[in-house]
């Protein structure tokens, strides 16, 4: 790194301007672009796409989609007592990245779920089915250049799905 008269005067006569700019690069932040693919779905081509602006080394968590209750104990019915448990389905993304190198390393959860109703049977439970795919993701991309870091076929379905992501410096 080539460092000019003025930064080291500067650095000199003001310390503390020197950590403030060098604390400044360390926490810009990166733009974090998943793009989910699902051949079962009429947008297959272009994906649904989800975006985050993640600091150096620390955690970010997005999550869209719904809450869906689940009776969990008590008495259901007309006047009954039902408890409820609350379930989280949609997209869940949580994400880490760092610098190694030149590229960037990156740790993410990703919980892609959704709830499907039971059929007005009497006989049924009243209870969801929740179908989920968790992956958990370390690895080391391009700059900027989006990649593959999953591919897979739903087991319970005959889609499959590809997951990119592309992480750019801000």
């Amino acid at each position: 790194m080539r460092v000019s008269a003025w930064m080291m005067a500067a650095a000199l006569l003001c310390p503390a301007l020197a950590v403030h700019a060098q604390d400044s690069r360390e926490r810009s932040p990166y733009k974090v672009d998943f793009t989910i693919r699902d051949s079962g779905d009429a947008g297959g081509k272009t994906g649904r796409k989800y975006s985050l602006l993640v600091n150096r080394n620390v955690k970010t968590t997005f999550k869209v989609g719904n809450r869906v209750p689940v009776v969990s104990g008590g008495m259901g019915g007309v006047g009954g007592n039902a408890q409820f448990t609350y379930i989280d389905v949609g997209m869940n993304i949580d994400c880490v990245v760092d610098e190694a190198g030149s590229k960037f390393a990156m740790h993410a959860d990703l919980d892609i779920s959704t709830a499907v109703m039971p059929d007005k049977n009497p006989n049924a439970a009243n209870a969801p089915t929740i179908s989920q795919i968790k992956l958990n993701l370390d690895t080391t991309v391009a700059p900027g250049k989006p990649t593959v870091v999953a591919s897979f076929d739903d087991p319970v379905t005959s889609r499959k799905f590809d997951i990119d992501v592309a992480i750019t410096k801000m």
